[in-house]
């Protein structure tokens, strides 16, 4: 499991970038499922439907510090695929632009999420389709009114699917840092970790490859408050066994510290995603484990900062085999921790789930949403904003269309005496642009 030293190709692509006009759908018809703590407000809501009636789903979400909200993810676009899609609205959620990035082969390209340098510059990292090599790593760069700057790939020495996942901008150092995973010969997927000059020159990278030399993926990352760079995935360290939660602790040189892997109860697999620093000690991790007789459970775990751990919870929703998993993980107030995903119900299917945790880990409130189709609707990202507001972006299912995305405003600043009820809208809003 000792990581090395990876030499990859990073090729300049030439792009074709659209500016779209915005095709969004009737107001939103998400509606409350179920809720508990009246914590969370929607003030602002608004879907994204890509107009081609095909799949369009969101990824990351990001607040810029003077309140602008950028979103990504993708739309279908015939004759292209997949096209990487990058949205941008002020702090209500009104639209200001939007662009699509369409790569030469024409394939499936998708955006992952966002970082902003000091300067207001936004990096967005994802995956682009390649002739001949399935995915390759993509690493763009905008400005703030998303004029495209520069652009790389990155394609590992086997030509396999190589995808980024997660980037954090570091303004000690003022260098990007990257995870993601990458194809070698003989080893399957491996966990990629990356550090770019904001000119996207490389730095340093290297891979790790786990013990049954199979799927390793680094998908997020935080730093602590002595530079340490801890980072969340998933590792097959048993081949009798499907992939293990992974946690990463590494130097800000990439220099390997040390590890964790988490197996479930069952042989089947468990994935780690968001992951935060308190500020002071712990470091909270959340995911999905499969448990006996369940599907997916939502998982959630805190540990001190040598990686030892303090706590541990799974939640499972009212239906066994249903799916129930936590993806971005944000710190509010009051070392309060807001994370995102999906909660499989008998109401609706599978809902979008937003919840907080006190720093002990306790379920403080949490509401479900069910979008148009009472099909499968998962929130993905979380960010806070600047005055105790919270953004989520989301897939919702349509339908006559597949999924379209959908990005809601929340305000966390209170409990609600007068809260909502089960297929109560009258609070809910959305807009059309």
């Amino acid at each position: 499991m000792c990581p090395r030293a990876l030499v990859v190709s990073v090729v300049a692509v030439l792009l074709l970038v659209v500016h779209p006009a915005a095709i969004l759908s009737a107001p939103p018809d998400v509606v409350p499922v179920s809720e508990e703590g009246n914590v969370f407000q929607l003030l602002q809501s608004v879907t994204v439907d890509g107009g081609e009636n095909g799949n369009d789903e969101a990824r990351g979400i990001s607040v810029a510090s003077d309140g602008t909200v950028y979103a990504t993810g993708y739309v279908t676009v015939a004759g292209q695929g997949r096209n990487i899609w990058l949205g941008k609205y002020s702090e209500e959620l009104v639209y200001q632009d939007s662009v699509t990035v369409d790569g030469v082969a024409n394939g499936d390209d998708e955006g992952y999420t966002m970082a902003f340098d000091t300067s207001g510059n936004l990096y967005l990292v994802g995956y682009m389709t390649q002739a001949g090599e399935g995915h390759d790593i993509w690493l763009g760069k905008f400005d703030s009114d998303l004029v495209l700057l520069d652009s790389i790939t990155v394609t590992g020495p086997d030509t396999d699917h190589d995808d980024g996942y997660g980037i954090l901008f570091d303004s000690v150092s003022g260098n990007l840092y990257l995870a993601g995973t990458v194809r070698e010969s003989g080893q399957d997927a491996n966990i990629w970790l990356a550090i770019y000059d904001t000119d996207l020159d490389l730095v340093d990278d290297i891979t790790m490859d786990g013990p049954a030399h199979d799927t390793d993926k680094a998908r997020f990352m935080a730093f602590d408050d002595t530079r340490h760079l801890f980072v969340s995935g998933s590792m097959t360290d048993d081949l009798s066994r499907d992939y293990a939660i992974w946690i990463g602790k590494f130097k800000d040189d990439l220099t390997f510290v040390d590890d964790v892997t988490v197996d479930g109860p069952t042989p089947d697999e468990d994935k780690g995603y968001g992951i935060a620093f308190d500020g002071d000690d712990t470091i909270f991790v959340t995911g999905t484990m499969i448990e006996t007789d369940e599907s997916y459970n939502i998982w959630m775990a805190k540990y001190d900062t040598d990686l030892n751990p303090i706590d541990a919870l799974t939640i499972s929703g009212p239906v066994d085999d249903g799916e129930d998993v936590a993806y971005l993980m944000t710190m509010g107030s009051a070392g309060r921790l807001y994370h995102t995903g999906t909660f499989t119900e008998t109401v609706g299917g599978t809902n979008i789930w937003l919840a907080r945790f006190d720093p002990a880990l306790n379920l403080e409130a949490w509401v479900t949403l069910d979008g148009p189709d009472s099909g499968y609707d998962t929130g993905i990202g979380v960010a806070a904003g600047r005055n105790d507001d919270l953004y989520v972006s989301a897939l919702v299912s349509h339908p006559t269309r597949g999924f379209d995305m959908w990005f809601g405003r929340f305000d966390v600043s209170t409990v609600f005496a007068d809260g909502f009820e089960a297929g109560d809208t009258a609070s809910w809003s959305g807009t059309t642009q």
